[in-house]
């Protein structure tokens, strides 16, 4: 339940705040129903940790809502700023072409519709591995059950985003070479949110502060005297 607490506080801040910020900044309306669609497909899997495969915790556990919202937050807004980054890189710069061999789409907003979706689609699906890991989440391995319908939901969003021409949510099939590049790029983005996780852990804790404390009593500040 913490899990799933901090996972859902992360969500509501990326996309309120990922969306906003893109709205704001280059005047772009992301589609409504592409939101509806990725909160139908996260629902899917996040149901999935009910039966998960965790470790328990060694220690009595208590909910820690200043560690729970503060995790929430931070990982939310990191992701909302990568929305942003990949939109920025997707729509003014060249970058993707340079980098991955595709073809630009900096003047088609039907097709940033479709890549900007399944940006969102895949680094918020994947947060869940972040939430439900005590280590790193590449380490602690999931259950079959949540990885079986993570990929089915990504592989989805994916056909979605490569094929679907839909003209009721203005969105154009981007093709697999875009698909491909923004996979590439959903998982080069995704590793810092275990290092933020373990950032935000140890400063919590106090272990962080009083180590500071610590150093600051064994070197106390230089005085003059006379």
């Amino acid at each position: 339940m913490k899990n799933y607490t901090i996972y859902a506080v992360s969500i509501t801040i990326r996309i309120v705040l990922g969306f906003m910020l893109v709205a704001l900044l280059w005047k772009f309306d992301f589609a409504p129903f592409m939101v509806l669609i990725i909160a139908i497909l996260n629902d899917g899997t996040i149901m999935t940790i009910s039966k998960d495969r965790v470790k328990p915790s060694p220690t009595p556990d208590s909910w820690k809502l200043k560690e729970i919202f503060a995790t929430g937050v931070v990982l939310g807004t990191y992701m909302a700023l990568v929305t942003v980054l990949f939109f920025y890189l997707a729509h003014d710069t060249d970058f993707f072409t340079t980098t991955f061999g595709v073809r630009s789409i900096r003047l088609n907003d039907r097709e940033l519709m479709a890549a900007l979706y399944l940006q969102v689609s895949i680094i918020s699906q994947a947060l869940i591995f972040v939430t439900r890991s005590r280590s790193w989440s590449f380490v602690e391995r999931p259950g079959a059950l949540l990885v079986i319908a993570f990929l089915a939901a990504q592989l989805v969003a994916t056909c979605i985003a490569v094929y679907a021409n839909w003209e009721f949510c203005k969105m154009q099939g981007i093709g697999w070479g875009w698909g491909g590049a923004i996979w590439a790029f959903s998982i080069v983005t995704y590793f810092p949110l275990d290092v933020l996780k373990f950032i935000i852990r140890y400063a919590l804790s106090g272990r962080a502060w009083n180590n500071i404390n610590n150093k600051a009593r064994k070197h106390p500040p230089l005085t003059m005297t006379s």
